[in-house]
């Protein structure tokens, strides 16, 4: 342990107690042995309190009132002692190896490096589900091109230097969505990512997540990405292409989400950006549809 680096595991919770106890039971099977577990319970009425006194007196325990999963996060960060902080959410699993992959993935030599896994989804009683892989090899180096082709990067088992985290202001917590992807946007421009190939942690899907698809969250990710963009123009301009096609993939999937919610305005709106930055067979059958059927 001694020639191990603290890592610090924050775990943000809300009334999610019995997935909890799951969660917490990874993260103590650790093979990497030099870790503290940091919960912080983001307001829960389930319960969590008890629970977490009774079966895991060892494990640091936090409450603060409910201020949303960045601000537990966030919380989390700034109350631990490693010198690399990781996350797991509540209703996600480690697996056994995923610190030590993470660890031994980093270089020895650079303390503004992270290095990040991928996922095997699952359902609410842990039966393995299809994992669509949003890449054939997920990318290592200064990879801001590839994040903003697509999300790759996960708040859960990305291991930052805590240092790192803090000086670059955490998660920005008026966002309840997409606060990971717009921290690691950010910080990609000057630090390096090291990518673990196979999958770390198991990726649990239910009515109850956050980052399940809709409308006003989608429209969070354009939102973020449109102001990362503004705020780095110079420094984008060698990937106007990728913005280009992305920005359009954006809208193309607002325009169907809001024809799912009977924003049937807004699906004509999408529909035409979408058309406008990318006219092909896709886009325009899309336009068609909305100007149509909307």
């Amino acid at each position: 342990m001694k020639d191990q680096p603290l890592v610090s595991v924050g775990v943000s919770a809300y009334n999610r107690k019995d997935l909890l106890r799951l969660c917490l039971a990874s993260l103590l099977a650790q093979s990497y042995q030099n870790c503290e577990i940091i919960v912080v319970d983001d307001g829960s009425t389930d319960g969590t309190n008890e629970m977490m006194a009774a079966e895991f007196p060892q494990i640091r325990y936090i409450r603060q009132e409910n201020a949303g999963d960045a601000a537990a996060k966030n919380h989390a960060a700034r109350e631990a002692s490693g010198k690399y902080i990781v996350f797991n959410d509540s209703d996600d699993l480690f697996l056994p190896q995923a610190v030590e992959k993470l660890v031994a993935a980093l270089p020895d030599d650079d303390d503004n490096a992270v290095s990040y896994g991928t996922y095997q989804t699952i359902d609410i009683a842990g039966n393995t589900l299809p994992t669509k892989r949003k890449a054939a090899e997920f990318p290592s180096g200064r990879i801001t091109g590839s994040l903003l082709r697509h999300i790759l990067v996960n708040s859960t088992a990305t291991l930052i230097p805590r240092k790192l985290f803090l000086d670059n202001g955490g998660f920005d917590s008026s966002l309840r969505v997409s606060h990971d992807y717009d921290f690691f946007l950010r910080i990609s421009l000057a630090s390096r990512f090291f990518a673990v190939q196979e999958p770390v942690f198991l990726r649990r899907r239910h009515g109850g997540n956050l980052s399940a698809g809709s409308y006003d969250k989608i429209r969070v990710v354009h939102d973020v990405l449109e102001r990362f963009i503004a705020g780095n123009q110079e420094k984008l301009r060698p990937f106007a292409g990728i913005i280009r096609k992305r920005r359009a993939d954006i809208h193309h999937k607002l325009c169907r989400e809001a024809g799912k919610e009977k924003r049937y305005k807004e699906a004509r709106e999408h529909a035409l950006q979408a058309f406008k930055l990318s006219p092909g067979i896709k886009n325009f059958c899309a336009l068609a549809k909305a100007m149509l059927k909307y």
